[in-house]
């Protein structure tokens, strides 16, 4: 972590992402707004003059008031309206800045949310700085402020299930690292109705020696995507992407796990948003071919 991680409260300079094994981090020029150490990870937002508030979680940027909506209409259109679906269930693991929830709610069709955050600093300080969350009063809405692996477990225990899953985890560096484990990946498939799908998200990178994940460098390990490909616990995968200009690298990537392999690629209900579409929906799925070789698609 750089010196710049010190910025007084007030000041404006030039901060620098932390950059663990990568060798490059983006710098911006921001005015430190708030920083706390809550129980589970240290909270900074900063404020930028292009990209208004800034969500940074143990010193990876999370979010933007810019740019968030890429990434949340990207992770909740495509698996809701992918297939058909009615009376649908969505299981949101983290997602403390509230994006993914609005999203989910955007639909008729969703008819029961639960939300899992470990920390409910992430959730109150997202809705003074950055107010892109959706309705936390929304009577389809459970929101859990607990840990993750604990609730998942439980929720196996009771024969539970979940049409859409959503994985909006930080790095593996703070409270998610104890979510990036095998054990973890099998209760979720549990959880994953027989139509259902887990949707995974990670940075992707391209060096001399090949393609890269964020989530396996940042973390010295296995990111969910490979635990899932080793496991085949939930054995079809697919991939699409978007470009999110605020997180390292830009390249997004979103991977798909589900159990009875009926493709996502094409959208069974039109939806505009201020990213999404259903052109932009089939056109994600088109991955250039050193992603294609690097990820065996």
């Amino acid at each position: 972590m750089s010196k710049d991680h010190k910025l007084a409260l007030g000041a404006s300079s030039w901060w620098r992402e932390r950059s663990d094994g990568i060798g490059v981090a983006q710098s911006l020029e921001v005015t430190l707004v708030h920083r706390e150490q809550s129980p589970c990870q240290l909270i900074e937002i900063f404020k930028h003059a292009a990209f208004g508030h800034i969500l940074v979680l143990d010193g990876y940027v999370q979010a933007s008031q810019a740019d968030e909506f890429i990434y949340h209409e990207m992770a909740l259109h495509v698996p809701l309206l992918g297939r058909e679906r009615n009376d649908t269930s969505v299981l949101i693991i983290g997602g403390g800045d509230g994006g993914a929830l609005r999203e989910a709610l955007v639909h008729d069709f969703v008819t029961r949310i639960t939300m899992v955050e470990i920390d409910q600093r992430v959730i109150d300080l997202s809705v003074q700085y950055l107010a892109i969350n959706g309705n936390y009063q929304d009577p389809r809405l459970q929101l859990l402020v607990e840990d993750a692996a604990s609730v998942v477990r439980s929720a196996c225990t009771r024969g539970d299930s979940y049409d859409v899953i959503v994985l909006d985890l930080t790095e593996p560096v703070g409270p998610s690292s104890a979510l990036f484990t095998e054990e973890f990946c099998m209760d979720l498939a549990a959880l994953t109705s027989p139509t259902g799908v887990i949707v995974d998200s990670d940075s992707m990178f391209l060096s001399r020696e090949g393609g890269k994940f964020l989530q396996e460098v940042s973390g010295g390990g296995e990111n969910l995507v490979s635990v899932m490909r080793r496991t085949r616990l939930l054995p079809h995968i697919e991939v699409y992407r978007a470009r999110v200009p605020l997180y390292p690298g830009s390249d997004f990537g979103f991977f798909l796990y589900s159990r009875d392999g009926v493709s996502l690629r094409q959208p069974v209900r039109n939806y505009t948003g201020r990213h999404y579409n259903s052109d932009v929906h089939q056109a994600a799925f088109a991955l250039p071919g050193w992603q294609r070789e690097w990820l065996e698609i």
